[in-house]
């Protein structure tokens, strides 16, 4: 005599999951771009004027912080970003410059650049003068260049 064993799918547990996601993606959204009491605490205790991106997280961060660092990349993969003035925008990790990131287009550029976490207005202050690892081969000072001369004609 065989036994079947019927396993239980929890579809309530999947949709909350998402629901839950798509929830703290607002609470992203609603910081990045509403004014209010919740929005200048979050400011003032952990994002101190950086850039979302480069926010770290610490042991004594709240759980929702925490929650919310979670799911950061899920957030500042799904968005389209406005440069402004390039001061909360980051220059690597962030999909500004034909709306793909530009560490994922030039990895190796980015895993010897020592500013990882820099914004497009300090790139532009220092005419795009960044500290590398090692010295820049032809073929990756190349790449640089017409990294460098897309960004100088960005509109």
């Amino acid at each position: 005599m065989s036994v079947r064993v019927r396993k239980k799918v929890a579809w309530g547990s999947k949709i909350s999951k998402k629901m839950n996601v798509c929830l703290l993606c607002k609470w992203w959204w609603r910081l990045k771009n509403e004014e209010g009491l919740w929005q200048n605490i979050i400011r003032a205790k952990y994002v101190k004027g950086s850039p979302i991106g480069a926010i770290k997280h610490k042991p004594n961060d709240s759980h929702v912080w925490t929650d919310l660092l979670k799911i950061r990349h899920l957030y500042l993969r799904n968005r389209t970003v406005k440069v402004n003035n390039g001061q909360s925008v980051l220059f690597w990790e962030e999909a500004w410059l034909k709306d793909k990131f530009l560490c994922i287009l030039h990895p190796v550029l980015y895993d010897i650049c020592y500013d990882k976490y820099v914004s497009v207005h300090t790139v532009l202050l220092s005419g795009a003068q960044l500290n590398f690892s090692r010295w820049l081969p032809t073929i990756m000072f190349d790449s640089w260049l017409t990294i460098i001369n897309e960004v100088f004609s960005y509109s």
